[in-house]
């Protein structure tokens, strides 16, 4: 089957034409008249001629969406249910299913979702110590479930574990790195919270901090809660500690003490965070690398696990530690697929 696979990004939007016959096409566009210019550049006319799927990849489905799902009359609706929770994501998702409708109007169109797999986390692990009244519905997500999932099942068939007892440390090295606890294919922890602000510092965001520190930024009447948004999401991070843009593979792999001292507390960070994942599984069988910087896996590794081993008392260092290659258009292909033959399966 051959998947046209939608990613949005900020600004504009990356494609992949996913074929299990030929290696995929990408590329990106800016986001007007977004699809019809995709259509050319993979040279598809509004038939869809040699399409058979259009997946679109949203970063935020919430209990609404615990799969992977075809677009049909109902899910509109279900989207908007979403709004509140996460507007910006959730309108990104509305205008692409719309635009497709018009651009590839016979191409049936599924959504993969990278809070699907975080959807059973334990309640220990999602709630908040907040008043119900306050904030009713918050709860902690992860954001990158798509390259767990994966990488857990990538874990379980190249180390040959149990799937129903596997206890599986996955690392994901994307621009807001992530870690989560995995038993089999079952999230128990993860880093990630309400939004993707939580959890470990990124290429622009800050990561865990103190949530007095926003609220003081906040009661300033110059800056107010907007400019503190921006500062937290797009400005801080690796950007924020280096002062200009930085990848995660730039602060993992470069030279210079400004870079090493970045790269230090980001290791360390990572390090507490593996630390509670091992303890929220009670032990670990596996480590598994995925995301865009998984290349530079070894840095990681050989930081994290000689101290996880002494911690445990126990050679975590002959533990298997694999890197997941999929790349992500890939995984959202054949999340899409899985959810094209479940519906066809259903008649």
């Amino acid at each position: 089957m051959n998947a046209l696979v939608l990613l949005p990004a900020s600004p504009g939007l990356r494609f992949a034409c996913v074929s299990s016959r030929c290696p995929p096409v990408m590329g990106a566009h800016g986001t007007a008249k977004t699809l019809t210019r995709v259509g050319d550049t993979i040279a598809v006319d509004r038939a869809g001629k040699g399409l058979d799927l259009l997946v679109i990849r949203s970063l935020f489905g919430g209990e609404e969406f615990p799969t992977s799902v075809m677009v049909g009359d109902t899910t509109m609706a279900r989207l908007s249910r979403l709004t509140s929770a996460a507007p910006m994501q959730v309108e990104s998702t509305r205008a692409l299913i719309a635009e497709a409708s018009e651009v590839f109007p016979k191409i049936p169109v599924a959504l993969a979702f990278e809070t699907s797999f975080f959807a059973g986390l334990p309640v220990r692990e999602t709630t908040y110590a907040l008043p119900g009244m306050v904030a009713p519905g918050t709860r902690r997500w992860g954001y990158h479930g798509l390259f767990h999932e994966a990488a857990a099942d990538f874990a379980l068939s190249s180390c040959n574990l149990d799937p129903a007892t596997a206890r599986i440390l996955s690392i994901c090295l994307e621009p807001s790195p992530e870690i989560a606890a995995i038993r089999g294919r079952t999230p128990r922890m993860v880093t990630g919270g309400s939004t993707t602000v939580e959890g470990l510092p990124g290429e622009t965001s800050c990561g865990e901090i103190d949530p007095s520190i926003p609220l003081t930024l906040a009661a300033d009447p110059d800056v107010g809660p907007e400019q503190v948004n921006l500062w937290l999401t797009r400005e801080s991070g690796f950007l924020g500690m280096l002062g200009k843009p930085t990848t995660l593979g730039q602060v993992l792999r470069g030279k210079g003490a400004r870079i090493h001292r970045v790269r230090e507390h980001l290791l360390y960070r990572m390090l507490l965070a593996s630390g509670s994942a091992v303890a929220a599984l009670e032990g670990v069988d596996a480590v598994v690398f995925s995301g865009r910087y998984a290349g530079a896996s070894e840095v990681v590794a050989d930081h994290l696990l000689p101290r996880l081993e002494r911690a445990m008392d126990r050679p975590l260092l002959s533990l298997p530690s694999r890197v997941c290659e999929s790349p992500i258009h890939r995984i959202v292909a054949e999340a899409g697929f899985s959810a094209l033959l479940a519906r066809r399966s259903l008649g």
